[in-house]
């Protein structure tokens, strides 16, 4: 009796025994799965991070290639404006720094904030830089096949849109002043002026070749250059025929006066002529007598 009674404890105190294990077991099977599920938690939120990381080192990119593209522009108008004389030129100078900056503006704002995967960012940043520049090409009538090589590389684009700014002032400053000279073009006494302003126009030219790299400025479908050589002849036609207008003019004059003159000298000569006979008739009749 005494035998089975223990029998029956000792399997009783082993199925307790088995039970507590298999908690235990449970137990840490259920802590295993949360450590493992942590560990790919902190593996997604690091990918995440390295991904917002080189999103944020992308920007910081961009922003540096903004700067340097606008202490390159801010150098350039320096050097201008130690070159400058006139108030005229002044002005042309601030609108073509106030461009420079205004691009900037622009480059920054296009700079994502949201978080996106850096080839997106940087595909989409392209993009919008592509169609600014080929906005501005349009507006300015360049070829975009004579401007570009290549239309797949940031920077060139950035420093593109940059080029383009300034060129657009360039290109008014251009326009405003052949209107000025093609209004001279109707004023005959104005050749000295009309000379100087395609001068001055010319010398804007070499500057808008510098950053519209070495596209024509067209005007109504023509170039500038063409443009201001047909005013130049006709400014040279005109001063022939007012040349040839005033000698027609000088050697009508002259004419004149030497058919004015001659039939009083004629007259004269004729008097002259008449007193001398009537004196040498006087003079024979004294001697006959």
């Amino acid at each position: 009796m005494n035998h089975s009674a223990s029998i029956k404890t000792v399997s009783q105190k082993a199925n307790v025994k088995y039970e507590a294990s298999d908690d235990i077991l449970a137990q840490l099977l259920r802590k295993l799965d949360k450590g493992t599920e942590t560990i790919m938690n902190l593996r997604a939120l690091i990918t995440t991070k390295t991904a917002e990381l080189d999103q944020l080192i992308q920007q910081l990119r961009l922003i540096d290639q903004v700067l340097t593209h606008v202490e390159h522009g801010t150098e350039q108008i320096e050097q201008v404006l130690k070159d400058l004389t006139s108030r005229d030129e002044l002005v042309y100078a601030e609108a073509t720094l106030n461009s420079a900056l205004q691009s900037a503006c622009l480059l920054s704002s296009s700079i994502p904030t949201c978080a996106k995967k850096p080839n997106s960012i940087h595909q989409n940043n392209e993009w919008i830089l592509m169609n600014k520049v080929n906005t501005k090409l349009k507006q300015l009538d360049i070829d975009p096949t004579h401007y570009f090589s290549t239309l797949d590389d940031t920077q060139v684009l950035q420093k593109a849109l940059i080029d383009l700014e300034i060129a657009k002032t360039i290109s008014t400053c251009i326009k405003n002043d052949y209107k000025r000279r093609s209004a001279l073009m109707k004023n005959k006494h104005a050749e000295e002026n009309i000379m100087q302003l395609g001068d001055k126009i010319r010398e804007e030219v070499k500057v808008w070749k510098k950053y519209s790299r070495n596209a024509p400025l067209m005007i109504q479908g023509k170039d500038i250059l063409v443009l201001l050589h047909i005013q130049d002849q006709q400014v040279t036609k005109n001063k022939r025929k007012s040349n040839q207008a005033l000698y027609s003019k000088h050697t009508s004059s002259s004419m004149a006066k030497l058919h004015t003159t001659r039939p009083s000298s004629v007259l004269k000569l004729r008097k002259l002529l008449g007193k001398r006979s009537s004196q040498w008739l006087t003079m024979t009749k004294v001697v006959v007598h």
